[in-house]
């Protein structure tokens, strides 16, 4: 079974806690970017996007809310559970109506300059020289089954795929009326699952992946 990772912190000033899980799914190339962007597009919530960085990317879950953000990242992974099941009874049409759809924001040209310049950029600076990306990837998408996209979720994000690698940071509210002060509807504290490793030095989890891969 994969790692699972969870950073906490405390926040004194705002009432409101926030929970982001943040699923790494291997390294950039054009069929994980279409696999992982379709798999997005398939489970949108609240707020989910991708993040991408250092030649790898993940899919990524924010959100805030006056509940305790382990509470939150329960849910969060409830969701995702439930995720199988949606994704295995889609029917192939809705399924195909979805990679469409991804198809034609992907292929959708910038209306003004400025959009254009900054997609070049991007690029340039990330040293990946995919100036055809859009073409390139939404080729990919239309390849991708519905069987590849089960696959990717059994292999990256259940929770007992074997290659899950997933981070959780907690922003804990202990403002006053904050969820630190209030325990949850069973009465009970929340604590962090015993399967997750608390991250304690911030500087030296962050080295033990300190290396930058380039991919297309």
């Amino acid at each position: 079974i994969g790692s699972n990772y969870v950073f906490e912190l405390e926040n004194d000033v705002h009432k409101s806690s926030c929970t982001e899980t943040y699923y790494q799914c291997n390294l950039q190339s054009t069929r994980s970017n279409m696999l992982l962007e379709l798999f997005e597009q398939l489970g949108y919530i609240v707020f989910s996007g991708i993040r991408r960085s250092n030649g790898v990317q993940g899919l990524r879950l924010i959100v805030q809310s006056d509940r305790h953000p382990v509470y939150i990242d329960q849910r969060v992974e409830i969701f995702l559970s439930s995720m199988r099941d949606y994704l295995n009874d889609l029917q192939d049409d809705e399924f195909e109506r979805h990679k469409e759809a991804l198809a034609a924001h992907r292929l959708e040209k910038p209306k003004q300059l400025y959009a254009r310049t900054r997609m070049f950029w991007s690029e340039i600076t990330t040293q990946q020289y995919n100036f055809d990306r859009a073409n390139i990837e939404v080729a990919c998408l239309r390849t991708i089954k519905k069987e590849d996209i089960l696959k990717f979720y059994d292999e990256l994000i259940s929770k007992n795929a074997p290659h899950r690698h997933k981070l959780a940071v907690h922003v804990l509210s202990t403002s006053e009326g904050g969820a630190g002060h209030v325990q949850e509807d069973n009465g009970n504290d929340v604590g962090i699952s015993s399967e997750d490793e608390p991250v304690e030095k911030v500087r030296y989890f962050s080295s033990m992946f300190n290396s930058k891969i380039v991919q297309k």
